[in-house]
């Protein structure tokens, strides 16, 4: 599979589905930048840039009137939920066949804090993954404290990693781009947490049978506890 279509496998959304920008929309957006996108770039915004869940459910994709152009000279095109992270690519690597994406991670434009992250489709990769996690997959779910070794090995033996988006802070894995699995490592490379995301509730329901993990968020229980409040009404 491409990078897109595992984007779009993990989603839920057909190939035969656009859910993109229109092709004038585009033009303005390089026209006000005087620039032509990077064929990557363009791609996903003309065939999955308006897709709510996959870029909108926590971090962002940049709207096409806010893509903006750094002092430094990258092409900013998506943030995180806080803004305490932006991702951009240098306008001097467009032509660039392993086309990379930079993080900055200061919110100082006049002092940035660059960091490289991974070629553009596998970053968008990652960032579909980050923003499925939290929310972008209707099941979801986290734990933001210690996670014991031996669930980290079992995540280890039993899914695949993506080491392609994976690094030493954040791993990656995933059981046929169906479900994924994001673990946090600190700088000891002690699991510090787990976010999981499925769009199918019986693989969900797999992946909590067998993760044996004190969840602090469910997305479930919220739809338990609305499905409760709806037989509530009914009565």
């Amino acid at each position: 599979m491409t990078y897109f279509q595992k984007i779009r496998h993990l989603y839920g959304i057909p190939e035969n589905e656009n859910f993109g920008l229109e092709e004038s929309e585009i033009v303005v957006l390089e026209k006000r930048l005087n620039i032509e996108l990077p064929v990557t770039l363009r791609e996903y915004y003309l065939t999955l840039g308006n897709h709510q869940a996959l870029n909108y459910a926590y971090n962002r994709l940049l709207r096409r009137e806010k893509v903006w152009v750094s002092q430094d000279g990258y092409l900013m095109f998506y943030e995180e939920n806080q803004g305490v992270v932006s991702w951009g690519i240098k306008k001097e690597d467009f032509l660039h066949p392993d086309l990379a994406v930079y993080g900055n991670y200061s919110n100082d434009e006049a002092n940035p804090d660059w960091h490289l992250e991974f070629p553009l489709e596998a970053c968008l990769l990652m960032l579909a993954v980050y923003n499925g996690v939290l929310g972008g997959l209707q099941f979801n779910g986290n734990y933001l404290d210690a996670v014991k070794p031996e669930v980290v090995a079992y995540i280890k033996d039993n899914w695949q990693e993506l080491e392609d988006i994976s690094n030493s802070t954040q791993k990656i894995y995933t059981r046929d781009y169906a479900e994924v699995i994001s673990l946090s490592f600190d700088k000891d490379q002690n699991c510090s947490g787990i976010f999981i995301g499925a769009n199918q509730r019986d693989r969900f329901n797999n992946m909590l049978d067998h993760l044996d993990v004190d969840w602090f968020y469910l997305s479930t229980e919220d739809m338990d506890e609305e499905d409760d409040d709806e037989e509530d009404e009914d009565e």
